[in-house]
């Protein structure tokens, strides 16, 4: 059994490993270029697809912009003026990564912070075994949850390993829907089990 869990977990990272390259083709940030201006500046190795925010920490978006037509590099001026001082988050995501910045507006303009990535994680289910594979950019406390109509049938601590590959054998399982919850810091990622 280990033996057919290694050969999934193979193929399952190899499912996942185009997402994986692509997560350094997208790249974000906000140059400040005046107290009262900053650039919103989107990299992409291939044209993409990509829609951008930037909410307060409340949530509240205050910009938002989703191209059209695939693009590789996109520029543009974001007045400043329109934010009162506090923090807030520039997001970026393309198909399955999302690339967060946040910065801190003052009277003098703004500080930025560093660059995260995410990456939704891999989930499949064939043939009675359940696979997950995730790669934590930001080293989030991870756990994986396990459930059946909301009720928790197992959980496993992850820490803050990097790269997470995980497989269940659910043979054994009686037939239902399942729930299997990824969490990863602030975020959760599920996937759905239809066990027949």
């Amino acid at each position: 059994m280990k033996i057919i869990l290694k050969v999934t977990l193979v193929f399952a990272l190899a499912a996942f490993a185009n997402t994986l390259f692509a997560s350094g083709n997208l790249k974000v940030n906000i140059h400040p270029a005046s107290a009262k201006k900053a650039v919103i500046a989107v990299s992409t190795c291939c044209n993409s697809n990509f829609s951008i925010s930037v909410a307060n920490e409340e949530g509240r978006i205050f910009y938002s912009k989703e191209n059209l037509e695939p693009i590789e590099d996109y520029l543009t001026e974001f007045d400043l003026s329109v934010l009162e001082e506090g923090k807030y988050k520039l997001t970026v995501v393309s198909q399955d990564i999302t690339t967060e910045r946040t910065f801190r507006k003052t009277d003098e303009g703004i500080k930025v912070g560093k660059e995260k990535t995410h990456i939704k994680p891999y989930f499949g289910y064939k043939d009675g075994i359940l696979r997950c594979t995730y790669m934590n950019f930001p080293k989030e406390n991870l756990t994986l949850y396990f459930l059946k109509k909301n009720q928790l049938l197992y959980t496993k601590e992850l820490g803050k390993t990097f790269n997470v590959t995980e497989g269940m054998n659910l043979s054994r399982l009686e037939k239902g829907n399942y729930e299997v919850i990824l969490s990863a810091g602030e975020r959760e990622y599920s996937f759905r089990v239809d066990k027949e």
